[in-house]
């Protein structure tokens, strides 16, 4: 008695079958979803304009692919730390004279209940990087900085145990010298070695999930320019063509560049793949060729693009140095945290090698690079000052530890600076500050050593002048951040 055709009529069946008695009804997934979810999409829309003062106070409403934008008569009507509590809300914020509620995925939904609910409609709004990054009112730097954080934030526990793995063995092995020589340390050091040279493939996963696109094309396109494959070609220096295309030998274990601009490029293809390519081949050919296009355009022109950048930076530092030695050193060091978020800095070594080489000592690269750390860990100990919340002052306070003492930054810059935006510029300033005191002092090592505070011996001579830096460095971006001030709700949201 059961009527196959007539079922397959109505609306949201995709498919039936009937075998052995048993009927099976396919819903469309977006059906179902609708018919289920609607109820909590209306109570959310009516919650979140109820907050945002209504009728009252609420002049126009649009939309971008992730947010709920309206603009407001008074934003200090908006109950914004109410929105930001509803369920389905994932954050609040306003800015180029927007409120912007973040939802996500169910954005349209949403915004359909609001409509229905007597708002007029303004319509999507032009966006950049899946609506995020979008060029309304606010600047490319904010936009790239959000794009970042929102990369980088999955990965920062992970960072943050692995800096700390890397702190205790060096404390150790300090106090007790033939622990370094052990199997133990050994293994424990590949723990803590490995969320920083496969960062590739965790930023990949978080640059993805930013932008809306299946993570795992990404983060396979990464794997594959840090697997030991593409290691031992680059070891072995033997010329490699892709296409008839040389291809740069390059490493890129702990770089961040090439991770954030493959996961844009595969989540463009794969958006175009899954609109030309049919429904019951999508499964065989979207991620197949995602990820071969995608790692394609990586180790032809994305992946080596930070190194090739880097040399010019690199090149330029120096011709400047010769010009104005103290202001070359006060840039360098302001500029070395960037230099490690984009891959630049695995271009320093041979220049580092070479200045040594010819006048017997370094002014320049090692010491920037210890005081970016120390400014790094000095703007981590103003977050654990400042900051109210216990949990956020203890983890700050670890963070500034390995920076000061192992050299540890990604934990810091990439959990607690960059996201919260203000301790960078205290990172920058208080680096430029300690960099001006370095050179004028005559700070330079003369062997090529590390950039920690058990490196010191290698200043030499110039050894109580680099102490000296170090501790106004420290200071400096300690208290730039506490009088800059930041947000840590922005923390506690993550």
């Amino acid at each position: 008695m059961a009527d196959l055709e007539e079922l397959n009529r109505l609306d949201g069946v995709s498919g039936t079958e009937l075998n052995r008695n048993t009927l099976s009804v396919t819903i469309q997934e977006d059906f179902l979803e609708d018919v289920t979810m609607a109820k909590d999409f209306k109570q959310l829309a009516q919650n979140i304009m109820t907050l945002a003062g209504a009728k009252e106070n609420v002049t126009s409403v649009f939309h971008c692919m992730t947010r709920l934008r309206m603009t407001v008569k008074d934003v200090k009507k908006v109950d914004q730390k109410a929105i930001n509590d509803l369920d389905g809300v994932l954050g609040v914020t306003y800015q180029g004279g927007q409120l912007q509620v973040i939802i996500g995925k169910d954005l349209l939904k949403v915004y359909e209940e609001v409509l229905k609910l007597g708002y007029s409609d303004g319509g999507a709004v032009d966006e950049k990087l899946d609506g995020d990054l979008k060029g309304e009112k606010i600047s490319v730097g904010q936009a790239v900085i959000g794009y970042i954080s929102a990369a980088v934030q999955p990965m920062v526990p992970a960072l943050i145990g692995g800096g700390m793995i890397k702190v205790f063995l060096l404390l150790i092995s300090k106090v007790y010298a033939p622990f370094a020589d052990s199997s133990t340390y050994t293994l424990l050091s590949i723990v803590g070695n490995a969320v920083f040279y496969f960062m590739p493939i965790l930023v990949a996963y978080g640059a993805a999930k930013k932008l809306g696109a299946t993570p795992t094309y990404s983060m396979v396109v990464a794997g594959a320019l840090v697997a030991p494959e593409w290691t031992a070609i680059v070891s072995a220096g033997d010329p490699v063509t892709m296409f008839g295309i040389n291809v740069a030998l390059k490493g890129y274990g702990s770089s961040l560049l090439p991770a954030l601009l493959l996961a844009i490029v595969a989540y463009y293809v794969e958006k175009f793949l899954n609109k030309v390519i049919p429904g019951v081949f999508k499964p065989i050919f979207v991620g197949t060729l995602t990820m071969a296009a995608t790692y394609a355009v990586s180790i032809l022109a994305l992946a080596p693009l930070g190194q090739l950048a880097g040399t010019y930076v690199t090149a330029a530092i120096l011709w400047l140095y010769n010009i104005a030695g103290p202001i070359t050193v006060a840039l360098f060091t302001a500029l070395f945290p960037y230099m490690v978020m984009t891959g630049m800095h695995m271009t320093l070594g041979a220049p580092m090698i070479q200045l040594l080489s010819e006048t017997g000592f370094d002014p320049l690269f090692r010491p920037g690079m210890l005081l970016s750390n120390m400014a790094e860990g000095g703007a981590s100990l103003g977050i654990a000052i400042k900051a109210r919340d216990k949990a956020i002052k203890s983890e700050a306070l670890s963070v500034a530890v390995g920076c000061i003492f192992a050299s540890v930054t990604e934990p810091a810059i990439y959990g607690f600076n960059l996201p919260l935006k203000k301790p960078m510029w205290a990172v920058s300033l208080g680096g430029a500050i300690g960099g001006v005191v370095a050179a004028l002092l005559g700070a330079h090592n003369y062997e090529y050593g590390s950039s920690s505070l058990f490196a010191l011996p290698i200043f030499e001579d110039t050894i109580v002048a680099m102490v000296i830096a170090i501790i106004v460095t420290i200071v400096a971006s300690c208290v730039l951040t506490i009088l800059f001030g930041f947000d840590e709700e922005i923390l506690k949201k993550h």
